[in-house]
């Protein structure tokens, strides 16, 4: 075993932290970032997105499961996300990290580097953060960026189409093979659990095409519906009939799942559902998924219009 966070202490610990965090080049508007009490970053005159996600060890990710890098890079993404879905770009992140003290230290060093290479992606640099004891590992990361025009959940329009920049599914499978300890089967679609990636491209591209509204898949695709339609006022009308679910077809067989359960309910995939005016043309990769209707609420029709009150296993905090 390594050296472990508790023999070298935080002063170490935050020294090392910070050549990892500081490597990258300075993002504009930043003045001064890591070595101090706090970052200082000169104004914009665009308006400013901010977000923050919180991960639990045991309840968002499983050290036996997945390695430092990808937990690391997997509450970033999930940041990062939330700043492309309201319309803007991520420019700063600030990490928090609890510790029990007992991690090797080289582990830790992985999992903020995890988080350094997610932000160096997209153009964003850590400016900061803190660590402390905590009886489990707990990541908390804040994201900073700006936006000329906020998108908002609540934009969306009766006539409007409703469209999601991929097919979703293949986190919610890569769990379930996971739990079923078949990870070595479908590698690719376990991988998509464990380091889901974010688009900011098709993100822009939809934002490009007009759309009304906009959110991250993060907690599966009928609660995130579900939320534009609340915010907006609207009915909403899915239908996945034309979906092709090939590429989740084998490991539903597998484990004995209709694959198109996990497109309705699989989280954690951070594509961006958005609304588009009727005559917008979609985006490359862009799938219609529905419509924008009078009324409240969401219908799934079609083959599978009874998934909506069969299936279960969308996440909930806090659930019964």
């Amino acid at each position: 075993m390594g050296l472990q966070v508790a023999q070298i202490g935080e002063g170490a610990l935050i020294a090392a932290l910070g050549k990892i965090f500081g490597q990258g080049k300075n993002v504009k508007n930043q003045l001064f970032g890591i070595g101090d009490d706090g970052a200082v970053l000169a104004p914009s005159s665009l308006a400013t997105v901010a977000t923050m996600d919180l991960a639990v060890e045991d309840v968002h990710f499983k050290t036996d499961w997945s390695t430092a890098k990808q937990i690391g890079a997997k509450v970033a993404v999930a940041n990062i996300a939330d700043i492309y879905a309201m319309g803007g770009e991520p420019h700063f992140l600030l990490v928090g990290i609890s510790l029990t003290g007992q991690e090797e230290v080289e582990w830790v060093l992985d999992l903020a580097r995890g988080i350094a290479d997610e932000a160096k992606k997209v153009g964003a640099q850590v400016i900061g953060g803190d660590t402390v004891r905590g009886e489990k590992i707990t990541i908390a990361i804040t994201a900073l960026g700006n936006t000329s025009e906020p998108i908002y959940r609540s934009g969306a329009k009766v006539g409007d189409q409703l469209v999601i920049s991929g097919l979703p599914g293949a986190s919610a499978a890569g769990l379930a093979l996971l739990k079923a300890d078949k990870r070595e089967l479908f590698p690719e679609i376990v991988n998509a659990h464990l380091q889901p990636s974010v688009d900011g491209k098709r993100a822009h591209a939809l934002i490009s095409a007009g759309a009304t509204a906009m959110c991250d898949l993060s907690d599966g695709l009928l609660v995130d519906v579900t939320r534009i339609s609340e915010a907006s006022g609207v009915g909403i009308k899915i239908n996945l009939d034309h979906l092709n679910l090939s590429s989740l077809t084998k490991a539903g067989t597998s484990l004995a799942v209709d694959p198109m359960s996990w497109v309705l309910t699989s989280g954690e995939e951070h594509l961006f559902i958005a609304t588009l005016p009727a005559s917008a043309a979609l985006p490359e990769g862009v799938l219609r998924i529905g419509e924008v209707i009078h009324g409240l609420g969401v219908e799934v029709s079609g083959e599978f219009s009874d998934a909506q009150i069969s299936e279960k296993n969308t996440w909930q905090h806090f659930e019964k």
